[in-house]
């Protein structure tokens, strides 16, 4: 593999059913196609994300969002379009005014307070500039707190794992971590890192955006770095500080960062990407406040307003918002367990395996016997019924990245 750097590597998982993350519905209700990669291009895993896939640590997948019990979009806001609501430049504003030392909150779920006190520029709707807001207090000395962001590639340190348990523990409830927990999920990534010839730009990959505090590390926003976007994979934060809403800060300040790469040179990277939008999932809500806001399509890979798409989201479970069901297809496809004949089985926007020829596949790299290779130089590939593999792995991917991707055979 050493030689084919330039190369993504996976392996497939096919498809398979786990249990929820997002409700209380019972195993076995959540349905993914799952890969395993040990090296992804940035480009390669743009175009992935861009067909609806998702990575955790090194495991990509992609959702079934017609046979989840929480059908998840991928959503995306286009960071020089971004409009910032009263709520969310209070927000920055007040953040800019506890680094001052002119907002002390009485208690957690105090929101506001000592206005009158601000030396901090007033800004209203129409002098509000997003960086200037963001950067405003950073690296001053004249302020009451000293706060510092430093971005890094993604790294394991007793610090970050620190704060990643107290944070686990606290908001999440969560008893069962380890290091190797938190390596996988969060520092572990198959990306490879592309240094960049621009100036203050730090390639693209995977990095830690780290928030000090007097020193202290307060919060880590897990993100990638890709050709066309900032993709936020995680975001964690010391319960202490709840009460500046760190959370909502933190989606602020990588618009911003999206917009600063944009301003630096890297022209085609403009979007920010949230993740993934669960219409019914309360705690997912707060990604559609962050405007224009675009969600795909699960079967076109189409991009389709925000506001469209949630009027559809509040009809149906799952739809294709670019091809909406009739009242007659949604009542056929929910009937008694049965589909009727015109309802595609496979997963939304996957091609049918059934119907990948053997030509199409013929010419598809894999990794075996220590070297690179196209399947169809591996005659006794066959024998042993890998064709029906690399079937249901090209209907995944698309063609596009089934002949870009080498595919881990053993």
């Amino acid at each position: 593999m050493s030689t084919s750097l330039g190369y993504s590597f996976v392996q497939s998982h096919g498809s398979y059913a786990s249990e929820c993350g997002y409700c209380n519905s019972g195993e076995d209700t959540s349905h993914k196609f799952g890969l395993s990669a040990i090296r992804l291009t940035c480009q390669d895993y743009q175009d992935l994300i861009d067909r609806g896939w998702r990575r955790s640590g090194t495991f990509i997948y992609k959702p079934n969002l017609r046979d989840s019990c929480c059908p998840q979009y991928t959503i995306r806001l286009d960071a020089t379009k971004f409009h910032a609501s009263k709520s969310q430049r209070q927000l920055i504003n007040r953040f800019n005014r506890f680094l001052e030392g002119t907002y002390v909150p009485s208690d957690a779920n105090d929101t506001d307070s000592n206005k009158d006190k601000s030396k901090s520029r007033k800004r209203t709707e129409n002098t509000f500039d997003l960086i200037e807001a963001i950067h405003e207090a950073e690296g001053r000395i004249d302020l009451k707190h000293k706060f510092k962001i430093t971005i890094e590639l993604s790294s394991f340190t007793q610090e970050k794992y620190q704060l990643y348990c107290k944070y686990q523990t606290i908001i999440h409830n969560d008893t069962e971590l380890s290091e190797e927990s938190f390596r996988r999920f969060l520092v572990n990534s198959p990306l490879k890192h592309e240094p960049q010839v621009t100036p203050n730009t730090p390639g693209y990959g995977s990095f830690h955006q780290c928030y000090y505090l007097d020193d202290k590390l307060i919060a880590v926003a897990v993100l990638d770095i890709l050709p066309k976007c900032a993709s936020s994979v995680y975001f964690f934060y010391d319960p202490d500080f709840s009460y500046l809403q760190l959370g909502k800060y933190s989606a602020l300040r990588e618009i911003s960062m999206t917009l600063d790469l944009h301003i630096a040179g890297l022209k085609d990277l403009h979007w920010y990407y949230m993740g993934y939008y669960i219409h019914n999932c309360q705690k997912m809500s707060y990604k559609g406040q962050y405007k224009p806001s675009d969600l795909l399509d699960p079967e076109t890979y189409e991009w389709h307003p925000f506001e469209n798409c949630t009027r559809l989201l509040n009809q149906y479970k799952y739809v294709s918002f670019a091809n909406p069901p009739s009242d007659v297809q949604s009542a056929n496809h929910e009937t008694s367990g049965q589909c009727a004949e015109n309802i595609d089985l496979s997963s939304p926007g996957m091609l049918d395996p059934n119907k990948v020829t053997d030509d199409a596949i013929k010419d598809m790299l894999v990794y075996i016997g220590g070297a690179v290779k196209r399947f169809n130089s591996v005659p006794y590939l066959n024998q042993f019924g890998e064709k029906s593999l690399l079937k249901e792995y090209y209907a995944a991917v698309g063609p596009e990245l089934a002949k870009k991707m080498v595919l881990i055979m053993y």
